[in-house]
């Protein structure tokens, strides 16, 4: 792209140095992806900082600097953008390098249920034919083997990741894409450019506060996402049951855009009427634009449900007819990490594996295992270190209060003592047992199970690493879940 037409992309941002009369081939934030023509945006981290890796990137061919200092020292002939808010003039200058997308997006944040709503939609759009791809913390799925990933680094990619992605999905045929909007990503500017056709609000509790600071601060970064990326004539699709989600809506009624509300409000738009619980898993009935409608669904916990006519919504608002949206919920199949069943119990005890790592997350899982539950309700969590601290405690009063036995083991203890954290957690739950490794914490819950017991395994879901101190360490529930299984089915054959 040439110099002189990515410059109307920022008009904030100054040319203090350098000739405007070239082309610009790429752009990185990482100077060790930078070749000949590139544009390098030296940006400040929380570790590190780009200004000192400049020199890095005009060794290996840059053209131009992105930088938010007035004031740079750089060799002759080279270009320097001066920008008062560089994050956001990357991500319109990755936007304008990489302009293909595919014709519907649907951004989803909120705290819990981001993962699920994406992944349900892509099934949605699937079931109905449509070329369709979700993007979030389970990696990228799609269609197109060569893009298709089961690794993400970052819930919302870097800009240069994100737009790239999104113009090589269009230029393979994809139509239609959901991706998760994290607050980190939102709050750092990684979307600014990016046009979402429809937005998703699954709710907002307590997490990331080690982060922003304060519940405020986190639903100030959140609502970006209907404010800065949801074009004009687009719909917003929120969760009825949730005040400060709800919070929003008097101010997005100002916008030229639809809302649409969903839960067991009764005046949601798509009105959740009753969960009925059954061995198969959930039967929902919901009113949707004058109509009752009634499903089943292959999913545990009436959360699940919510994000399911969520993302049924959302298919809605993206232009699927009504029937098709919400027929295509019976064939939902459960996410990787959330709620997700492990078979193989000899005495038919139930064992689920769930993302949840927040205290309402928990408080969700927890409370739709019960009412599944004929015997006793075990839990096997722990929390992530480096992380909102506060979090502990309630999250170990949570599991104390809903479950009938606690095993308090490690998440991702990373730099912190793990013992540490295991203490504030146990803070929460006096009576709760501590066991770790946390594969000796799953294990020994397995093989205490009878018949009817439930056991969730709480806290890394789709994970396939457990990050303890600098190291990096495989790790997967479901796979130590297997494995005790096995050694339990083995144990009772002799």
């Amino acid at each position: 792209m040439h110099l002189s037409e990515l410059l109307t992309y920022l008009p904030t941002a100054e040319l203090k140095s350098g000739d405007i009369d070239q082309n610009i081939t790429h752009t990185s934030a990482h100077s060790g992806r930078i070749t000949a023509g590139g544009l390098f945006a030296a940006l400040p981290g929380a570790k590190l900082d780009g200004h000192d890796f400049i020199q890095d990137a005009l060794e290996k061919g840059a053209q131009a600097i992105l930088s938010g200092r007035e004031n740079l020292s750089l060799p002759k002939g080279i270009v320097h953008i001066y920008s008062p808010t560089p994050r956001l003039d990357y991500a319109r200058i990755c936007a304008a390098i990489y302009p293909a997308r595919p014709g519907m997006l649907v951004g989803v944040t909120g705290t819990n249920g981001k993962t699920s709503v994406v992944e349900y939609m892509r099934q949605i759009w699937t079931r109905a034919t449509w070329p369709a791809a979700s993007i979030g913390t389970l990696g990228i799925a799609c269609p197109v083997a060569e893009l298709a990933s089961h690794s993400a680094n970052l819930t919302t990619p870097a800009p240069e990741d994100l737009f790239a992605l999104f113009h090589n999905l269009a230029k393979k045929g994809i139509t239609h894409a959901a991706f998760e909007a994290s607050s980190h990503g939102l709050d750092q500017g990684r979307m600014a450019g990016l046009g979402v056709n429809v937005a998703v609000f699954t709710n907002l509790s307590q997490d990331h506060l080690d982060w922003h600071g304060d519940m405020d601060a986190y639903l100030k970064a959140k609502s970006r996402l209907f404010f800065e990326n949801l074009l004009e004539a687009g719909t917003a699709v929120l969760n009825a049951d949730d005040p400060m989600v709800m919070g929003l809506k008097d101010q997005l009624e100002k916008r030229d855009i639809v809302i649409w509300t969903v839960g067991f409000h009764p005046e949601a738009d798509f009105r959740i009427q009753q969960i009925d619980t059954h061995p198969f898993g959930l039967d929902v009935q919901i009113m949707a634009t004058g109509e009752a409608f009634r499903f089943p669904v292959a999913l545990s916990g009436t959360f699940q449900a919510v994000n399911a006519v969520m993302a049924a919504a959302a298919a809605y608002a993206s232009g699927m007819p009504l029937q098709d949206s919400f027929g295509a919920l019976s064939a939902l199949t459960p996410v990787r990490g959330r709620m997700q069943p492990v078979y193989g119990h000899p005495a038919g005890a139930r064992i689920i594996i769930d993302f949840a790592h927040t205290p309402d997350a928990l408080d969700a899982a927890l409370d739709a295992l019960r009412a599944q539950t004929p015997d006793k309700l075990k839990v096997v969590f722990g929390c992530g270190g480096d992380r909102d601290k506060n979090k502990r405690k309630k999250m170990g009063a949570i599991a104390a209060r809903l479950a009938d036995e606690v095993i308090i083991t490690d998440d991702n203890p990373r730099s912190e003592d793990p013992a540490a954290i295991r203490a504030e957690i146990r803070k929460g739950c006096p009576n709760a047992i501590e066991i770790s490794p946390r594969d000796e914490a799953i294990k020994t819950a397995i093989a205490a199970l009878a018949g009817g017991d439930t056991l969730l395994i709480a806290g890394k879901g789709h994970e396939t690493s457990q990050m303890i101190g600098t190291e990096t360490l495989p790790f997967d529930d479901a796979s130590v879940a297997r494995h005790a299984l096995s050694q339990l089915g083995e144990r009772q054959v002799r």
